[in-house]
């Protein structure tokens, strides 16, 4: 596993076992937001996966750049507007979203970061809409795959505000923003696809 943000191998790679799974868990949305959408992979293929979606992207603002050249030849579409600068820890775009979507972003935010993406998902998700991260995800009923204990590992070592995140604790997060846990699948690699669903009354 890489160590970046939307890393364009790994995107790639992950793109369809990701997407298998999300059309049926998607089939009824009409917005998507996804955080940091790196080079646009996964927001290019959803166009061909998911094409009733108005998918959303956006990215920390110093990567913002990547991301608007991607989508250089989809500029036209509106099903892919132009995307947002978006740090997790500020203001969030005021619209509200269907889905909240994220590849590979958990383990190189900081906990303060991961702590308000939820935040920001439960605030921003429409009734009943869902927040669908991807990702390696350590698990207190599962035995730790070596390749996961070993990528946390580098992750520390290169800034100990990183790691790969246990699930329980993520499903703590969700509770206090009101996500239940909808579904955890597994996915190649020994990564998962966690998905929660909002509980509460729509935002007026």
């Amino acid at each position: 596993m890489n160590l970046r943000i939307g890393d364009a191998s790994a995107a790639e790679r992950n793109k369809r076992p990701i997407f298998d799974a999300l059309v049926t868990w998607l089939a009824d949305a009409r917005a998507v937001l996804e955080i940091g959408a790196g080079d646009a992979t996964h927001a290019r293929y959803a166009r061909r996966r998911l094409p009733h979606v108005r998918w959303q992207t956006s990215e920390a603002p110093a990567h913002l750049r990547r991301l608007t050249a991607a989508l250089v030849d989809g500029a036209r579409d509106p099903r892919l507007p132009a995307p947002l600068a978006l740090d997790v820890r500020g203001a969030w775009p005021a619209a509200c979203f269907d889905a909240v979507f994220a590849a590979n972003v958990a383990h190189i935010m900081s906990e303060t970061a991961v702590a308000a993406l939820f935040a920001g998902a439960g605030a921003h998700l429409n009734a009943h809409g869902l927040f669908c991260l991807y990702g390696p995800f350590f698990d207190a009923d599962e035995t730790p795959g070596e390749g996961n204990l070993g990528f946390d590992r580098a992750l520390r070592a290169r800034d100990p505000a990183m790691g790969v995140r246990a699930r329980q604790a993520l499903d703590a997060l969700a509770a206090d923003h009101g996500l239940v846990c909808a579904a955890r699948l597994t996915m190649p690699s020994d990564n998962r696809l966690l998905i929660w669903r909002k509980a509460d009354s729509p935002r007026r």
